[in-house]
């Protein structure tokens, strides 16, 4: 039951991140890697001294840190209230996903054009990719986990 509820919790948590990643917030301080100053801000020194163009956000229950690392615009997330880190994600290119999972998703989501693609790697739920459809008037944020199933994450209107 402990093990359920921790579940629960766990997937809370990933969920907020998401949403966070897809919406992609305003930075509330820019700056270089000496000037961090939130719980985590020395694992993130330590994880990526080469990070240029660093700026971050605290909100309720995360850290989101928004930077370039080796040409790559990246987020860095990290518990609010311990400093863990919680996952990397970034943009990709949609002709980047797996085709596995770009077949699966014509399939589910036949007539839908995939606009939009995010790969999220989870420190303890590993890889998964947020991708947009559109069909018409509808438009979906879709969760793709690392064992091809796919999600309904957002309905959104588009």
């Amino acid at each position: 039951m402990a093990n359920k509820l921790k579940k629960i919790v766990d997937m809370k948590k990933v969920t907020i991140i998401a949403l966070m990643v897809i919406t992609i917030a305003s930075s509330a301080f820019a700056g270089d890697n000496n000037t961090l100053d939130f719980k985590g801000a020395d694992a993130f020194k330590k994880t990526f001294p080469q990070a240029s163009e660093v700026s971050y956000t605290v909100k309720k229950d995360f850290t989101e840190v928004n930077f370039t690392w080796h040409s790559l615009k990246l987020q860095a997330f990290f518990d609010r209230s311990t400093g863990n880190y919680i996952g990397l994600s970034r943009e990709i290119s949609v002709k980047d996903l797996p085709l596995s999972y770009i077949m699966n998703i014509n399939n589910e989501y036949k007539g839908f054009d995939i606009t939009e693609a995010i790969e999220f790697d989870h420190s303890e739920n590993g890889l998964s990719y947020y991708v947009t459809v559109i069909k018409e008037d509808r438009k979906y944020v879709l969760n793709v986990a690392s064992d091809g199933t796919i999600s309904v994450f957002k309905k959104m209107k588009s």
